[in-house]
Parts: C-alpha cells; sequence; structure tokens
C-alpha cells in the first residue's frame, strides 16, 4: 500500500472522531444479510467526498451522529464493494418526522463515473479494511466508531475488490472495572464508578510504611498498559502515583495489589483480549485508615 491510500483509509476511521462524538455508520448488504458499516469508505477520496455532499440537497437533515447529512448503501458483489444508493432525510414544517430521499442514480453515476462497471459503482479508489458488525453492541464509547458489536467483520479491500475476510465473535466476561459498565443498555452505558471507598479493601496497601503521606486524604493513581487475560486476572499493568506525587515504590506496591485482585472485568474484541474500563483509567485512593496491613 502506498503512503497516500494509507493516509486515506487512516482518515476514513478517524476523520469522525475529531467531532467526539459517536457517528451513525453507513449499510452494507453481504450475502443478503444487512451489517453496519463503521465508517464512511467515501471519505477516502477526498474529492469524491467534497463532489458528493456539493450534489446533496443544502437543505438535508444533520445531526451530531451524522456530520455529514446522508448515509451511503453498499453491497458484496462478485467479491467487490459497491455503492448502491446514498439516502438523507428531508424536514420541512409539516412533517416533524421528515421524510427520506435517495440521490438520483443518475447523478450517482454521473459523481463516481470513473468507477462505474456496467450497473455497478465500483470503490476501486478504496485501499485498506472496512469493519463490519451486526448484533448487540457489547461495547461503546461516545466518539467516532469506537464501539463493538458481537459479530465483526474485518474485510481486506484492494482497489475496491475483497482480499480477505476475518470474522470475529466478540464477548464481556464480567468482574470489576473502573467505569459501572451496562451491557443491556441501548448502547451500554459506562459511569464513574462511585464507591471509590471500597478500595482500600480490595487493593490493601501498607500505607504505614509511607510517612510522606501523612495528613493526605487520598491518592490518585492511573493505569496504563493493563493487560488480561480469559480467566480475569490482571497479568500486567503500569501504575503511577499522580498525586500527592510521584512515588515509584507505592506504584509497584499498587500494581501487585491490582494484579492480586479476582475477578477483573475481560471484553474479547476482533481476536484479543482487552482491558476495556481498566486501561486508561485514574482512580483516587481515599486514605482513612481503611486497608492498612
Amino acid at each position: 500500500m502506498n503512503k497516500k491510500s494509507f493516509f486515506c483509509i487512516t482518515m476514513l476511521f478517524i476523520s469522525l472522531s475529531t467531532y467526539a462524538t459517536a457517528q451513525e455508520g453507513d449499510v452494507i448488504y453481504i450475502d443478503g444479510v444487512q451489517w453496519i458499516l463503521l465508517g464512511k469508505p467515501v471519505y477516502a477520496d477526498s474529492v469524491l467526498s467534497r463532489e458528493l455532499k456539493e450534489a446533496l440537497p443544502k437543505d438535508r437533515g444533520w445531526s451530531t451522529a451524522n456530520w455529514s447529512g446522508y448515509t451511503a448503501y453498499w453491497s458484496i458483489w462478485k467479491d467487490k464493494l459497491c455503492l448502491d444508493s446514498v439516502q438523507y432525510m428531508i424536514y420541512d414544517g409539516s412533517d416533524r418526522l421528515g421524510r427520506t430521499e435517495s440521490l438520483p442514480s443518475k447523478t450517482l453515476r454521473r459523481l463516481f463515473k470513473k468507477y462505474v462497471e456496467g450497473k455497478r459503482i465500483v470503490a476501486t479508489w478504496l485501499d485498506g479494511d472496512i469493519r463490519v458488525a451486526k448484533g448487540k453492541m457489547i461495547y461503546y464509547v461516545h466518539d467516532g466508531y469506537r464501539r463493538n458489536y458481537e459479530n465483526e467483520r474485518m474485510i481486506s479491500i484492494g482497489q475496491g475488490k475483497v482480499r480477505g475476510v476475518k470474522d470475529y465473535q466478540n464477548y464481556v466476561v464480567e468482574g470489576f472495572a473502573f467505569d459501572e459498565y451496562h451491557p443491556e443498555a441501548n448502547p451500554p452505558r459506562q459511569f464513574p464508578r462511585k464507591r471509590n471507598s471500597d478500595l482500600p479493601e480490595m487493593f490493601p496497601l501498607h500505607i504505614e510504611q509511607y510517612p510522606e503521606l501523612a495528613g493526605q486524604k487520598r491518592i490518585v493513581f492511573s493505569v496504563r498498559r493493563a493487560q488480561v487475560d480469559a480467566t480475569g486476572h490482571l497479568v500486567d499493568c503500569e501504575i503511577r502515583v499522580l498525586r500527592p506525587g510521584d512515588n515509584p515504590k507505592l506504584a509497584a506496591e499498587m500494581a501487585e495489589a491490582m494484579k492480586a485482585y479476582y475477578p477483573w472485568r475481560v471484553m474479547f474484541i476482533n481476536g484479543e483480549y482487552k482491558a476495556n474500563g481498566i486501561e486508561g483509567y485514574t482512580f483516587p485512593y481515599p486514605l482513612d485508615g481503611k486497608g492498612t496491613k
């Protein structure tokens, strides 16, 4: 893959994340089954993307979940990624719910004339992977396409042709994490954990060995490079003391205490065990006399 292609496919997945809000995906049909396409393949070509937006009605509806104001419909046909239609919403004063309209086929074929093969528009401008999903959502971050579903498929595309396919069955094994996870909500919700008073009992420390903590009400730790295994054990992590000040010895003791705790929540996502809800979290550890040994 050349540098231009790599840049384009990278922008496909990160461009909308700059809006820091979850984005609706496109739609793709594979063997007659509808999947969510977690990205906007048209974005991989900045010229096509601009020309498409200019051709769409100026008064079309849009939201913070769909800054482009359209949804593209795709399909896999003879191992080729094809653009079938582009839809958008039109609202007027008498119709609060709006109505769905499609960009005329003639206009669509004119915009993508370089990519027309017979009756199809083939995404030969695209090189890279697309991620498609269906089933229940199991992980959600309110940012771009940072969410995961029970069933996901990574499809490798080279000049519009399917070069490879990997299927994944994702799942969650419940356990402790620094967020409160609600998988049955739609989408799954995550809230800051409120019961910080439980942490000294869960992760007991030898506080008496640290006279520099005298008078402190809490310690603030951060977690990086957390790794979990299939059984719910925290097999590795990097801990730092953010407040009241850097303390490598205390950080190392906390790391060992956390690794001794069981079970932690485990997410198996796209072939890897993920420490979502642990990795990257900062938490206060209260110093109220509890948890000392």
